[in-house]
């Protein structure tokens, strides 16, 4: 993942690896964090963002392969979709 200023042409602000397959991320504006699923990976990486845009790595969680959709809920979890089960897998970093 990257962050990018787009207020100074895009400028970069962090990076972080996260597994391969990456689909779909989320945030949750209230408590600063990112959430990023990796269906090839199986894994859930979880990611505080810092006021400056800097990413400070909080966890990276197993999730299932596929799971490549995830949600951020307000209280630090997050679901993910395990399409191949057909079940939502509830994530935190705790």
């Amino acid at each position: 993942m990257v962050n990018l200023d787009a207020a100074h042409d895009g400028k970069i602000l962090d990076s972080i690896q996260t597994g391969a397959g990456v689909d779909n991320i989320d945030y949750s504006t209230e408590k600063k964090i990112l959430y990023a699923a990796a269906g090839q990976a199986a894994t859930l990486t979880i990611v505080d963002v810092g006021d400056d845009g800097k990413f400070h790595l909080k966890a990276t969680v197993p999730t299932v392969k596929g799971a490549r959709t995830v949600v951020a809920a307000g209280n630090e979890t997050a679901y993910v979709i395990d399409p191949a089960e057909g079940k939502v897998l509830k994530v935190s970093p705790k």
